[in-house]
């Protein structure tokens, strides 16, 4: 386990070791360590919390870890016991902390009407409820603190498009005609896949947000009253396209099966031009390629004779058939505490002077600086971030935004698991589109039946 304690320099040591060595483990398993700490001459007055959250970028990791480090230096009288998972569901890897009696204090969440049914997370008090917006009550009682938002969108190369002499499509068909252009001249249009545990839905929720909520809204509501199916026919074409689309030519071969370093190599190297990820990508590229952030013009606006940049970052939404932007709100990462945590007044206590502590504007900002995140704060607060992560916000924030895609909290969890399941095999080819379309209906009916 990785403990944060008053010892700064010793923990910063010990958490730049960390990084260096990657902290892999084999998959599916919850990622621990321990650093070097000096011991406190009454250890038994120090109240100590467990603080669980999701490992599947660099980024977030780095950045959870100094928030802990900086909160312990800050209160010695508590200590902080930081995990992070690594491959697979963390849904699933937090339900096996429980069952081993291993549930913590704190910890990020995907699905927190599963565990609040299941009894297991504790009400936040009502003043740390107002530190973000659209916190989720139930019965009065704040459960859960969105901590940053995201979104969907193209990462593209703007060395590419320049000399193909391509703009940044504002129609579907304008996008399907820059992925010809690439696809002439041996440049892969696009790679998909990476190391999210939810990126085979990206491009199926752009063909259901335009082909079907578009034209039916309220989908998924309509689909737990029992009014429409995945079997309906505006469904079935949606997976057929989204099959289509994802085994054709326009896709790097076997990117599907790549994480995200393979990605970022083949975008680096020119092999694929556009990646439809979250803005949290682009940590990644500048750790792998600093000049992705660099201008191609002169401090006087001049074009460079000379450009020796081979990936230079870009970023657009993708348009529907009528040139609307498809601008998804996803929230990022949702905070609570454990029912145990609540009902232990010291614990509770500490839980949410470092809750206090998260948001507070110089702490936040890392962290969303660490993921090119929007905020979920009232008050605005800003980072220093490339241009492309800038223009990004604008779009963004003027940007009519959408909060009915799967894998919402509208979408039962157990049913986003077999999801992405059946995905990967439909843009694999490897099973049949009306087969595909019955499997959803029968999980989402069993995972109702759980939820």
């Amino acid at each position: 386990m990785r403990r944060s304690h008053i010892a700064a320099v010793a923990l910063a040591a010990a958490a730049a070791v960390c990084g260096l060595a990657g902290c892999t483990k084999d998959e599916g398993e919850i990622e621990k360590g321990k650093l070097s700490i000096l011991e406190k001459e009454n250890p038994e007055d120090e109240t100590e919390l467990s603080v669980l959250y999701t490992g599947e970028n660099i980024g977030w990791t780095a950045a959870m870890e100094e928030l802990c480090e900086e909160f312990t230096s800050e209160h010695p009288g508590i200590s902080i016991v930081t995990e992070h998972s690594n491959n697979g569901s963390y849904t699933e890897q937090l339900k096996a902390k429980e069952a081993l009696g291993e549930f913590p204090d704190i910890f990020e969440i995907e699905d927190p009407y599963m565990f609040l049914e299941a009894d297991k997370l504790g009400p936040i008090s009502a003043d740390l409820g107002k530190l973000a917006k659209n916190p989720i009550q139930i019965d009065g009682a704040v459960y859960t603190l969105p901590f940053y938002d995201t979104s969907i969108g193209i990462i593209y190369n703007q060395v590419i498009f320049k000399q193909y002499g391509l703009s940044v499509p504002a129609t579907y068909d304008e996008f399907i005609s820059v992925c010809e252009t690439l696809k002439e001249n041996h440049v892969a249009p696009l790679a998909v896949g990476g190391s999210r545990s939810d990126t085979n839905s990206n491009w199926l929720n752009y063909f259901f947000l335009t082909r079907v909520e578009a034209k039916n809204p309220g989908w998924q509501k309509k689909r737990e009253a029992g009014e429409v199916s995945f079997q309906d026919e505006d469904m079935l074409e949606v997976l057929k396209e989204y099959q289509e689309f994802m085994s054709g030519s326009f896709v790097l071969e076997d990117s599907i099966n790549m994480n995200d370093n393979q990605i970022i190599v083949q975008l680096l190297n020119q092999k694929a031009a556009m990646f439809l990820t979250e803005p949290s990508m682009f940590t990644e590229i500048l750790e792998s390629y600093p000049l992705a952030s660099e201008s191609d013009k002169t401090t006087l606006g001049e074009e460079l004779e000379e450009d020796p940049v081979q990936f230079r970052m870009g970023w657009f939404y993708m348009p529907d058939q009528k040139g609307e932007p498809v601008v998804i709100h996803k929230s990022g990462s949702q905070l609570a505490i454990s029912r145990e945590c609540a009902a232990d007044p010291e614990k509770k206590a500490a839980a949410e002077k470092f809750l206090k502590f998260s948001y507070q504007k110089e702490n936040y900002r890392k962290i969303l600086q660490a993921m090119y995140a929007m905020p979920t704060t009232k008050d605005a607060v800003l980072y220093a971030a490339p241009i492309v992560q800038q223009n990004l916000l604008t779009s963004y924030r003027y940007a009519d935004k959408i909060e009915t895609y799967f894998g919402n909290f509208e979408t039962p969890e157990n049913f986003t698991q077999d999801m992405e399941n059946i995905l990967y095999s439909l843009a694999t080819n490897t099973i049949h589109v009306e087969t595909a379309a019955r499997r959803l209906d029968e999980s989402w009916n069993d995972a109702q039946t759980i939820h």
